[in-house]
């Protein structure tokens, strides 16, 4: 019995290790090909090494982690064209969502709908970068948790999890987080019109201007990046 309790307590340790890394970083926390040693975290969580490990294999699982031979774990990064793919795939699911949902959203999805927004407002006027997202993130899952179709909201969860810190670095470029709130009052209004396409394409107008920041963003983070020598890569 206590062997079990032991390998119970473990994967707990492993589970709220991954979860801490995991918010780190999806919120930027953690930058893109930071070491992840896992002797610094062990001794940071008060645990052995086999909770670390375990905890960074499901982060790897996840994508946001690299396991390197020779080199260790470090957080993982993509290529602008991988951010550019992900943004596209994410965009044309939430496309269908919408469409899904508004014929089926309800008198009481609305009004918890616009309770949402009404926070969403209040984050844009006086919360961090990382509140906005987080409330445009309760936005969106309300809406196409409407759409009754449990398995694309796990799609387009999973894809916005991995481009999270993208999506909220995007939020600090331009005049995005005005531009986001009123996309999203748009999108609110067609949904209570009932007018799918509207919303069809308020939806894909809004993931090309969110992918658009994240690329402007990227790109200046890339040109302060350092450089290898020519025929290196990056």
């Amino acid at each position: 019995m206590r062997a079990v309790d032991h390998r119970e307590d473990s994967r707990t340790a492993a589970e709220r290790i991954r979860r801490a890394l995991h918010l780190a970083i999806t919120t930027g926390g953690l930058a893109t090909g930071a070491r992840l040693r896992e002797s610094e975290i062990a001794e940071r969580y008060r645990v052995s090494r086999t909770p670390v490990r375990e905890a960074l294999r499901h982060l790897a699982a996840e994508g946001l982690v690299d396991i390197l031979p020779h080199v260790g774990a470090q957080v993982a990064g993509f290529s602008l064209a991988e951010i550019d793919e992900l943004f596209e795939i994410r965009g044309a699911l939430e496309v269908l969502a919408v469409t899904r949902a508004v014929k089926r959203i309800g008198p009481a999805e609305l009004a918890a709908l616009r309770a949402q927004f009404k926070r969403c407002e209040a984050a844009s006027r006086t919360g961090t970068v990382e509140a906005q997202m987080r409330e445009n993130i309760r936005f969106h899952t309300m809406l196409y948790s409407a759409a009754a179709s449990p398995q694309l909201l796990e799609l387009i969860n999973s894809l916005g999890t991995r481009l999270r810190r993208y999506r909220t670095a995007s939020l600090s470029w331009g005049d995005r987080p005005q531009e986001s709130l009123e996309e999203h009052r748009a999108i609110l209004a067609a949904a209570a019109r009932r007018d799918a396409k509207a919303a069809r394409e308020l939806v894909s107008h809004h993931a090309q201007q969110a992918r658009t920041a994240a690329t402007h963003w990227y790109l200046e983070q890339d040109r302060g990046r350092p450089r290898r020598a020519e025929g290196g890569r990056r």
